[in-house]
């Protein structure tokens, strides 16, 4: 037996991503509460890995100027806002002569390796206005989705390692934490997104490729029983996810 995602699978798992979190409104919400009342009027914003533009175009109506970064051609789309500045590249490759009053950066350093944190934050924070934020978001260390990650990983990475990371390089910070949810009609949808998550946060595909069929069969297994546990009272199946939004100021 060979646990793999296909085509398909990556497209349910997408689908059920983008269509029932509330990851976004959240990240927008605790912007507008937190730190649009500190910026001066029409800001400017870069988003950087701003996937389809979602958050951007819920940004919009307080922000001047928005400039978004996403490498991935197919997912920077429909969602942004009206008038943004799109570049299609690596933050890494990114330049730009602009600063900016807020620099958001969600979800994204899951895929930079942990020894180029502090690099990278400081490339977040070089494009920062003086006095200008940054905001960083990624998942908590607490919560339904986290717990089924550190069942099949000892390395989960989460907010708690990006606090590690700011305070051994001695910058001030503050958290803000909000809760999110998955749903799924059916257990199977709810089985796919749980793999996925699995195969791309906790497993290697060289730990894969070495699995006897009676390893994967039992890897699968498990996979299948966190999902069950997913099902509520009203039928559906809801996997839950804190979410931490790390805020830095350059001083």
């Amino acid at each position: 037996m060979q646990i793999t995602l296909s085509p398909q699978d990556y497209a349910t798992a997408f689908r059920l991503l983008s269509a029932t979190s509330r990851h976004p409104e959240n990240i927008a919400e605790g912007i507008r509460q937190r730190i649009v009342p500190e910026l001066p009027e029409q800001p400017s914003l870069l988003d950087v890995g701003a996937g389809p533009g979602a958050i951007a175009a819920r940004l919009a109506p307080w922000f001047g100027a928005i400039t978004l970064i996403e490498p991935n051609e197919a997912q920077l789309g429909a969602s942004a806002p009206a008038g943004a500045e799109i570049f299609r590249d690596t933050f890494e490759r990114f330049e730009s002569p602009r600063r900016y009053d807020l620099v958001l950066c969600s979800h994204v350093l899951y895929h930079v390796p942990l020894a180029a944190w502090g690099g990278f934050i400081d490339r977040l924070l070089s494009f920062a206005k003086p006095a200008g934020y940054c905001a960083i978001v990624l998942g908590a260390d607490r919560g339904q989705n986290y717990e089924m990650h550190r069942d099949f990983t000892s390395t989960v990475i989460d907010s708690s390692v990006l606090i590690k990371t700011l305070r051994d390089k001695q910058l001030a910070f503050d958290v803000v934490g909000s809760h999110n949810a998955y749903t799924a009609e059916t257990l199977e949808e709810m089985v796919t997104l749980c793999r996925f998550f699995v195969l791309a946060d906790c497993i290697s595909a060289e730990q894969l490729a070495a699995m006897t069929e009676r390893e994967a069969r039992a890897l699968d297994e498990k996979i299948r029983a966190h999902a069950a546990r997913c099902r509520t009272e009203d039928g559906a199946y809801r996997l839950s996810q804190d979410d931490d939004m790390i805020v830095l100021r350059r001083s």
